[in-house]
Parts: structure tokens; C-alpha cells; sequence
């Protein structure tokens, strides 16, 4: 498995011109993931620490340049990781919007970054509720991306769920122990 190291991923952070604000929120969503495979790693579920790292700090590489072109940002995100020769991160980035996965077997690395993701509006971590509330006031504007929505917050709703029945804290309690941690580097 070849998996870019924290170097690495600001390199490539900065060689496709990703923006500060969208660097600081991969880098709480990196921070939560850590804090995540810490406490499963602690139930006997084990995490390749690099794998949680890398994907949080890349999953939203695109992001800007998929609002210039009108692509879906982990769909470009995927494919740019691929041509890096990071197949593993880039098929993480590829699920962290459209999670495909199967919620009756064990937790995997794409549902965490994915849950991860799903708890940092823009910079600041929130509860799944907050960042819902957030994503319908900023996309909620017909039907389809209301239904899509609605969607998102049941899949969302049932990964949490299987995260947290295998750690011994809820997840009321992510803010607070990520808070402060350093865990980066």
C-alpha cells in the first residue's frame, strides 16, 4: 500500500492550489479520523494510522478546481490520487460524498473519513445535526437536493451509529477529545 506521508500530502495540498480555508477544514476532518481509529485501535480494531491521516488531509484535493470545472470534486479528487500513484486514498476520496459501503460489516477506513468529514463545517467541528442544518440552508434548494439530503443524513446517522457501537464514547464527545490535539505530525 503506498500512502503519502503528512509532507507529502501538503506538497500535494499545495502543488494542486488548494486553498488555505479548505487545507484547515481536511485537517480538522484528518484530526477527527485520527481520534476515531485511536479509540477503535483501543476496542482491538485496528487502523492504518498514514491511511486516516493521508485521506483526511486529501479527500477535498479538488474541491476548488471542481467548482471551476462543474465536476464532482471527489470524483476529480480520486482521479488526480490515482495518477499520483495513491490508488488506496484516492478510492477513500472517491466514497467520502457518496459513501458506498456495506453498514453490516466491520467499520472500514472510507466510512470514518466519511463520518469525519460529515462533522466539520468548514473549519469548526459540530454534531452531525449542525452540519446537515448547514449543508440544507446551503444546498437545500429544490426537491431532488432536498431528497439527496435527506439521504445523506440517513446514511450519515447509520455509519455513526456503526462506528460508535464499537468505541467506548459517543459521539457527543468527539469536540472534546479532539480538541487541542496535535496529532498531525
Amino acid at each position: 500500500m503506498n500512502i503519502p506521508d503528512y509532507n507529502t500530502c501538503c506538497k500535494l495540498l499545495e502543488h494542486y492550489e488548494v486553498p488555505e480555508h479548505i487545507v484547515e477544514h481536511s485537517r480538522q476532518v484528518a484530526i477527527i479520523s485520527l481520534c476515531l481509529g485511536e479509540g477503535l485501535a483501543v476496542q482491538g480494531i485496528d487502523f492504518n494510522r498514514e491511511l486516516l491521516l493521508s485521506a483526511g488531509l486529501l479527500h477535498d484535493i479538488a474541491k476548488m478546481a471542481s467548482i471551476g470545472n462543474g465536476r464532482d470534486h471527489a470524483g476529480l479528487g480520486a482521479e488526480w490520487l490515482d495518477l499520483e500513484g495513491y490508488p488506496e486514498i484516492a478510492e477513500i476520496v472517491r466514497n467520502h460524498v457518496r459513501l458506498e459501503t456495506d453498514l453490516d460489516g466491520p467499520v472500514v477506513a472510507k466510512e470514518i473519513i466519511y463520518y469525519a468529514d460529515k462533522r466539520v463545517r468548514h473549519i469548526e467541528i459540530v454534531t452531525v445535526a449542525e452540519r446537515l442544518l448547514d449543508l440544507r440552508s446551503r444546498y437545500g434548494k429544490n426537491s431532488p437536493s432536498l431528497t439527496r439530503l435527506a439521504d445523506l443524513e440517513s446514511l450519515t446517522l447509520a455509519v455513526e451509529k456503526k462506528i460508535f457501537k464499537c468505541l467506548d464514547f459517543h459521539p457527543e464527545e468527539v469536540l472534546r477529545l479532539c480538541h487541542g490535539k496535535n496529532l498531525l505530525t
